[in-house]
């Protein structure tokens, strides 16, 4: 009799409890929120011949790294937008030289002007140039680009201004 009462008190509470996690687990998802799966899609879309090496997820904002050709970068995507809120390049992969000898690459000597570095810089952000601005940053040469895109956004394109090669994109 006793051990009756106590299973029929213990299993509609084990029952609910089953019921609430499943409840949580699929049907309490935000269905605005891109999932890691839509998150990876986008951004081997995006940056073909890239290779994802991490992916996380902090609130609605997803921070990927990547692995390019040109060095590991971090992303911050918005997953409820599905923007890129920044695109920072974290690591430079050093040219990779085999012990054969040959004619070496002349380094970059002069710098980039305003507007090769504008040409480069709308090549990977269209809109109009509201500002650029040459300035040094760790010893390093850089321009500082700012593109309207639209009437609420713009992007600011970090650029080396000797070789051209974009460091970073930030969007506001």
């Amino acid at each position: 009799m006793k051990r009756k009462r106590v299973m029929l008190i213990f299993v509609p509470l084990l029952l609910l409890f089953v019921g609430a996690l499943c409840w949580l687990s699929f049907f309490n998802q935000d269905p605005s929120l891109a999932l890691e799966a839509e998150v990876t899609e986008l951004i081997q879309t995006q940056y073909e011949g890239s290779t994802i090496q991490s992916l996380t997820r902090q609130g609605t904002v997803y921070t990927v790294m990547i692995d390019h050709r040109l060095g590991i970068y971090e992303l911050m995507l918005d997953g409820e937008t599905r923007d890129v809120l920044s695109l920072q390049l974290i690591t430079l992969h050093e040219e990779k030289g085999g012990d054969e000898e040959g004619p070496e690459e002349e380094p970059v000597s002069t710098m980039l002007t305003e507007e090769q570095a504008i040409a480069i810089a709308q090549q990977e952000v269209e809109g109009k140039v509201d500002d650029i601005e040459l300035e040094e940053e760790d010893g390093l040469h850089v321009y500082e680009i700012e593109i309207e895109v639209d009437d609420d956004t713009e992007a600011t394109i970090v650029m080396n201004a000797y070789t051209g090669q974009i460091l970073s994109v930030t969007w506001d």
